[in-house]
Protein backbone atom coordinates (compact mmCIF):
# COMPACT_ATOMS: atom_id res chain seq x y z
CA UNK A 1 0.00 0.00 0.00
CA UNK A 2 1.66 3.30 -0.92
CA UNK A 3 1.95 5.96 1.62
CA UNK A 4 0.38 9.20 1.30
CA UNK A 5 3.68 11.41 1.01
CA UNK A 6 4.54 9.09 -2.56
CA UNK A 7 1.51 11.07 -4.38
CA UNK A 8 2.73 14.79 -2.98
CA UNK A 9 4.64 16.95 -5.94
CA UNK A 10 8.09 17.52 -4.63
CA UNK A 11 8.35 20.70 -2.66
CA UNK A 12 10.58 23.54 -4.81
CA UNK A 13 12.46 25.84 -3.01
CA UNK A 14 11.85 29.29 -1.89
CA UNK A 15 14.30 32.25 -3.59
CA UNK A 16 14.09 35.58 -3.35
CA UNK A 17 14.99 37.29 -6.74
CA UNK A 18 17.75 39.95 -7.06
CA UNK A 19 18.72 42.33 -9.48
CA UNK A 20 22.39 41.80 -9.89
CA UNK A 21 24.72 44.39 -11.89
CA UNK A 22 26.79 43.63 -15.08
CA UNK A 23 28.07 45.04 -17.97
CA UNK A 24 27.43 43.27 -21.59
CA UNK A 25 30.50 41.37 -22.59
CA UNK A 26 29.84 39.94 -25.99
CA UNK A 27 26.73 39.80 -28.44
CA UNK A 28 26.00 37.35 -31.50
CA UNK A 29 26.63 39.16 -34.74
CA UNK A 30 22.99 37.87 -35.28
CA UNK A 31 22.02 39.35 -31.77
CA UNK A 32 20.20 36.84 -30.80
CA UNK A 33 21.97 36.25 -27.67
CA UNK A 34 24.73 37.38 -25.00
CA UNK A 35 26.61 36.89 -21.99
CA UNK A 36 27.45 39.62 -19.19
CA UNK A 37 30.00 40.15 -17.05
CA UNK A 38 28.96 40.10 -13.79
CA UNK A 39 30.01 41.44 -10.73
CA UNK A 40 29.57 38.93 -8.27
CA UNK A 41 30.48 35.73 -10.21
CA UNK A 42 33.29 34.46 -11.83
CA UNK A 43 31.65 32.86 -15.10
CA UNK A 44 30.18 34.90 -17.44
CA UNK A 45 25.86 34.81 -17.44
CA UNK A 46 24.49 33.93 -20.75
CA UNK A 47 21.43 35.55 -21.78
CA UNK A 48 19.00 35.47 -24.75
CA UNK A 49 17.09 38.36 -26.69
CA UNK A 50 13.71 37.87 -25.89
CA UNK A 51 14.70 38.24 -22.17
CA UNK A 52 15.96 42.27 -22.74
CA UNK A 53 13.53 44.96 -21.52
CA UNK A 54 14.81 48.05 -23.24
CA UNK A 55 12.51 50.33 -21.46
CA UNK A 56 14.27 52.18 -18.94
CA UNK A 57 12.21 54.78 -16.78
CA UNK A 58 14.13 57.90 -16.33
CA UNK A 59 13.05 61.12 -14.37
CA UNK A 60 9.40 59.28 -15.06
CA UNK A 61 9.59 59.00 -18.44
CA UNK A 62 10.16 55.57 -20.13
CA UNK A 63 13.51 55.81 -22.22
CA UNK A 64 13.76 53.19 -25.07
CA UNK A 65 18.09 51.75 -24.82
CA UNK A 66 19.56 49.87 -27.27
CA UNK A 67 21.21 46.68 -26.48
CA UNK A 68 25.39 47.00 -27.13
CA UNK A 69 28.36 45.51 -26.09
CA UNK A 70 29.86 47.90 -22.66
CA UNK A 71 26.34 48.38 -21.60
CA UNK A 72 25.80 48.29 -17.77
CA UNK A 73 22.99 46.51 -16.74
CA UNK A 74 20.52 44.93 -14.08
CA UNK A 75 19.32 40.73 -14.46
CA UNK A 76 17.74 38.29 -12.25
CA UNK A 77 18.91 34.61 -12.34
CA UNK A 78 17.11 31.88 -13.84
CA UNK A 79 17.44 29.31 -10.63
CA UNK A 80 15.53 26.60 -11.94
CA UNK A 81 18.09 26.58 -15.14
CA UNK A 82 21.29 26.60 -12.51
CA UNK A 83 19.54 23.72 -10.72
CA UNK A 84 19.04 21.49 -14.14
CA UNK A 85 22.54 22.00 -15.97
CA UNK A 86 25.07 24.38 -13.06
CA UNK A 87 25.23 27.27 -15.80
CA UNK A 88 23.98 30.32 -15.23
CA UNK A 89 21.20 32.02 -17.06
CA UNK A 90 19.63 35.48 -17.03
CA UNK A 91 15.80 35.03 -17.34
CA UNK A 92 15.36 39.41 -17.31
CA UNK A 93 17.81 42.21 -18.74
CA UNK A 94 17.15 45.28 -18.52
CA UNK A 95 19.68 48.73 -18.42
CA UNK A 96 20.28 50.03 -15.15
CA UNK A 97 19.73 53.24 -13.33
CA UNK A 98 22.50 52.59 -10.92
CA UNK A 99 25.42 54.78 -11.07
CA UNK A 100 28.33 53.08 -13.11
CA UNK A 101 30.72 52.26 -10.22
CA UNK A 102 28.11 51.47 -7.38
CA UNK A 103 29.15 47.85 -7.16
CA UNK A 104 26.75 45.66 -5.01
CA UNK A 105 26.53 46.00 -1.16
CA UNK A 106 26.60 43.49 1.20
CA UNK A 107 22.98 43.17 1.64
CA UNK A 108 23.14 42.05 -2.19
CA UNK A 109 24.38 39.08 -1.13
CA UNK A 110 22.55 35.59 -1.38
CA UNK A 111 24.56 34.14 1.90
CA UNK A 112 25.28 35.28 4.91
CA UNK A 113 28.26 37.67 5.64
CA UNK A 114 30.26 36.45 8.60
CA UNK A 115 31.65 40.22 9.88
CA UNK A 116 34.48 38.17 12.23
CA UNK A 117 36.73 35.27 11.41
CA UNK A 118 34.75 32.11 12.55
CA UNK A 119 38.19 30.37 14.60
CA UNK A 120 38.51 33.74 16.18
CA UNK A 121 37.76 32.90 20.23
CA UNK A 122 34.96 35.95 21.53
CA UNK A 123 36.21 37.64 24.07
CA UNK A 124 34.24 37.19 27.38
CA UNK A 125 33.12 40.12 28.95
CA UNK A 126 35.05 41.55 32.07
CA UNK A 127 32.46 41.65 34.42
CA UNK A 128 31.36 37.83 34.61
CA UNK A 129 33.93 35.61 36.17
CA UNK A 130 36.69 33.25 34.67
CA UNK A 131 34.85 29.76 34.12
CA UNK A 132 36.63 26.86 33.52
Amino acid sequence: MPLPSDDLPEKKKFRIQRKRLGNVKFIAEQGDYGFITAEDYREDVFFHSSNWKPTLMDKGKPTEIELVEGLWVEFELDDEQYDEDKRLRAKVVRPTSRPVGRKLSGRDATFQIIMHHPKALRRRPTWRGKEN
